[in-house]
């Protein structure tokens, strides 16, 4: 299995990045002291911020029920490629469907609520109408407070139904989360390796029932302060550097979450190709040096599967 599944922008000097990635070549020689953080470790460089990584693993992921149920569909077979957020199978969908799709009505129903904020609006023009027409004293006092009741009546309804479709709003999204979890997708680019159930067998939370790897991608996780990762998002490519070469290539950022070990910082996953680094580069186990941008240089990005 020597099929690339990831392409990462390959070993090409980042132009972008030339002076950049000429200082980090030389960190050593350089920076100033560096900062410890429990496992990590942090250098200043001007506005920016030179992050040490874990060890890089290979790609190879379990995918896991989210929900409990029945397998109903397979989708992939083993040796399958994969792209990510592909869905390999899904449990029963039918009756969270059914509910989706009511909420999702729901929600988009609006007649009610513009009949009701109509008849406020036509009340506030009486209303209007009638404290004109009693400052001429053409009417009693009685008619105004009347408009006014009225407009106050249709005008909490109005409102009353607003507050009622922040709350249909909720349940919408509440079973479209329902609903998406009863698939499977794989959570990288990569080939099946495993199928581990077949349709008509019962799952449970967290079931493994495949496996999806890369030969080629390598997973090297960065933990950091929330704030330093406050300014990154999926796709984000930062410039990384093999702590065992002077080798420069780009990582992509895959997630980022919250670090359940310390509270106040993240754990940020990369993913890098070994296509970008020289042949006979072991990437397994390899630390990396990663530049991470701050909110005033903000990072490339690229596009989504």
């Amino acid at each position: 299995m020597k099929a690339n599944h990831h392409r990462f922008g390959s070993g090409r000097r980042l132009s972008g990045f030339s002076c950049i990635l000429a200082v980090i070549a030389h960190i050593g020689g350089i920076l100033p002291g560096a900062l410890r953080a429990e496992g990590t470790s942090l250098s200043a460089l001007g506005d920016k911020v030179i992050v040490e990584s874990g060890g890089a693993t290979q790609v190879v992921e379990k995918v896991r029920a989210r929900a409990p149920g029945v397998l109903m569909e397979v989708h992939v077979r083993v040796g399958d490629s994969v792209k990510k957020g592909q869905a390999l199978g899904n449990t029963e969908l039918a009756p969270t469907k059914y509910q989706l799709n009511l909420a999702r009505q729901a929600l988009a129903n609006n007649a009610s609520l513009n009949a009701t904020e109509g008849q406020a609006d036509a009340w506030s023009a009486t209303r209007e109408e009638t404290e004109a027409a009693l400052r001429k004293r053409t009417v009693e006092k009685s008619r105004l407070d009347w408009a006014t009741g009225m407009e106050k009546y249709h005008r909490g309804n109005y409102e009353a139904q607003l507050e009622q479709k922040k709350v249909q709003r909720i349940q919408y999204e509440y079973w479209q989360e329902q609903y998406e979890s009863r698939f499977f997708r794989s959570p990288v680019d990569g080939i099946v390796t495993e199928v581990l159930l077949e349709p008509g067998k019962p799952v449970n939370y967290a079931t493994h029932v495949f496996t999806v790897g890369n030969e080629e991608s390598f997973m090297i996780p960065v933990t950091v302060p929330a704030e330093l990762a406050a300014g990154l998002l999926p796709n984000t490519l930062l410039p990384v550097r093999a702590t065992t070469g002077k080798h420069v290539a780009r990582g992509t950022v895959d997630s980022i979450a919250n670090d359940p070990k310390s509270a106040g910082k993240k754990i940020i996953k990369l993913l890098v190709s070994d296509d970008d680094f020289p042949g006979g580069t072991h990437l397994s186990g390899t630390k990396f040096d990663v530049l991470l941008p701050q909110a005033a240089d903000p990072p490339q990005t690229v596009a989504g599967p």
